[in-house]
């Protein structure tokens, strides 16, 4: 399988916040935590059946988002890579697609289960939420890069933590979040 590769440099982020999600999420899931298990997980993401929400240090403008759908785990990442993390979610329905907070969907960057149902890895790496914390304008200052890639449930990975967000709210001390079955 080749890689699919999608880059905007106008992804719309509000609450700090973009998401994968399901064609079920809504109708027969509910995660009214997600975002309080970032904050006392990885600092990242968090995601469970039909979803995957990512904090982004942007509160309301553009970050620079590049996704990738992957056939197996990518290549680990590069130094300039400032907090990554590795999550596992579960694709109920066969689809996951992009999303802007409020509903709207990314179309042109493609269904993100590329394998049909089943489980899948999402690598998220970031950089500049520092400066996307303190930005206010259009031009993005933040960036991030999404790989999607079929594999079997595992806890979240830390592979890295180094912004500010991540030093305040990641404590490598505590236990890994855990996948959420459907």
């Amino acid at each position: 399988m080749r890689y699919m590769t999608w880059t905007s440099d106008h992804m719309f982020v509000s609450y700090g916040q973009y998401y994968l999600q399901g064609d079920e999420f809504l109708s027969e899931y509910d995660d009214t935590d997600t975002v309080m298990r970032i904050f006392a997980g990885n600092s990242l993401a968090a995601g469970g059946p039909e979803h995957l929400t990512v904090r982004a240090g942007t509160h309301t403008g553009f970050i620079r988002l590049t996704t990738r759908q992957c056939a197996d785990e990518p290549l680990p990442p590069g130094p300039e890579w400032e907090t990554v993390v590795d999550v596992s979610i579960c694709s109920t329905s066969g689809h996951l697609r992009l999303f802007r907070w409020g509903g709207d969907v990314e179309d042109a960057a493609g269904n993100f289960a590329t394998a049909g149902a089943g489980w899948y890895r999402v690598r998220v790496q970031a950089r500049g939420r520092d400066e996307g914390d303190a930005h206010e304008g259009d031009t993005p200052v933040e960036e991030h890069f999404l790989s999607v890639w079929p594999a079997p449930p595992r806890p979240d990975a830390v592979l890295r933590a180094d912004d500010a967000f991540a030093r305040e709210h990641y404590d490598p001390t505590r236990p890994p979040g855990r996948p959420i079955h459907p």
